[in-house]
């Protein structure tokens, strides 16, 4: 006989799926901090290294250029988060060491990186050509880099089939994860410069180059939350997830 759960109750309450979601999210943030930040660290360091290898500009338009690498650098950092959701893929199972979750969390990174290269073409190419929107494109695909399925035209279907399920909290999520990469970029801009405008002193000038950097930090310490939730969503789509949700007391 089905059982049909009360509108007020914890399995039929979006509200309460989503706190559940956030609170194991979190808590497997903080337990893992250390590898997760490492892994961050991983993933941004294409990014990390253009800043660092940024010279410090002398003019009031080298000045311009460098502050647009900043905020560029925060437009393409969503790819550089679904890298790390198949790093962080790995700590949402059993609990491991650190070191193990940080050795497990590698190899789930690495790996990651050809399915979601993969995965922005497809969102780029289907933004380009109205197929949908880029949001919900990048909803449906943000799960590529945790997808257990081995082979590329594989993790791009699990991602989608999975998000199809729960689009609504992916969005949100998504939006969430873009809204948090706004944040940054602007927090960043407004701790450490003002508008640049002429006549630019050579303080203002060379502290474009601090803003560019400030902001590859921020996203390197902040972008675990965003992709631990993913994963989080990915691990509670298994089938053994969500037989341990309905049955907590089993075992």
């Amino acid at each position: 006989m089905a059982v049909t759960a009360s509108p007020g109750s914890p399995v039929s309450s979006p509200r309460a799926g989503a706190r559940a979601l956030v609170g194991t999210a979190l808590r497997t943030w903080l337990r893992y901090a250390v590898p997760l930040t490492v892994l961050s660290a991983i993933a941004f360091s294409p990014l990390a290294i253009l800043a660092r290898q940024l010279r410090p500009p002398t003019t009031f338009a080298e000045a311009v250029a460098t502050q647009a690498t900043g905020w560029a650098m925060v437009s393409v950092a969503w790819l550089s988060q679904l890298v790390l959701v198949g790093g962080a893929a790995a700590m949402t199972g059993p609990p491991r060491t650190q070191l193990a979750a940080l050795g497990a969390g590698s190899l789930r990174l690495l790996g990651a990186i050809v399915p979601c290269l993969a995965a922005a073409a497809a969102i780029a190419l289907g933004s380009l050509a109205f197929v949908l929107p880029g949001v919900v494109l990048l909803a449906l695909l943000a799960l590529t880099g945790a997808s257990p399925a081995r082979g590329l035209p594989d993790a791009l279907r699990d991602s989608i089939a999975v998000a199809r399920t729960r689009l609504p909290m992916m969005i949100a999520v998504v939006v969430g994860m873009l809204a948090l990469d706004a944040l940054i970029g602007l927090v960043s801009y407004f701790a450490v410069l003002m508008p640049v405008v002429k006549p630019a002193t050579p303080a203002q000038i060379a502290a474009t180059r601090t803003f560019v950097r400030v902001v590859v930090v921020a996203l390197i310490a902040l972008s675990p939350l965003p992709a631990t939730l993913l994963a989080t969503l990915r691990r509670q789509a298994e089938p053994s997830s969500a037989s341990e949700a309905a049955n907590p007391g089993s075992g």
